[in-house]
């Protein structure tokens, strides 16, 4: 759960998909070596794809609250 979020949703239907979602998004972290010794980070690609799923639910102020780092985890 997050501190305000069912207060910036648009439509509160969509709270178990976005609160599942910035959950993935604080806490995973995974950072894969490739053979030639560079490294990835899965976890930065994810989030850039559940904030995108966020952007396509219609729940703008919610990635936005996201960038300017106003969510905490409860």
């Amino acid at each position: 759960m997050f501190w305000g979020l069912s207060e910036d949703l648009i439509n509160k239907n969509n709270y178990d998909e976005v609160n599942k979602l910035l959950d993935f998004i604080f806490n995973d972290i995974e950072i894969v070596s490739t053979k030639d010794g560079k490294e990835i980070n899965l976890s930065k690609i994810e989030k850039e794809k559940s904030l995108k799923r966020i952007e396509e639910l219609g729940e703008i102020k919610v990635v936005e609250n996201y960038k300017a780092g106003k969510y905490f985890e409860v």
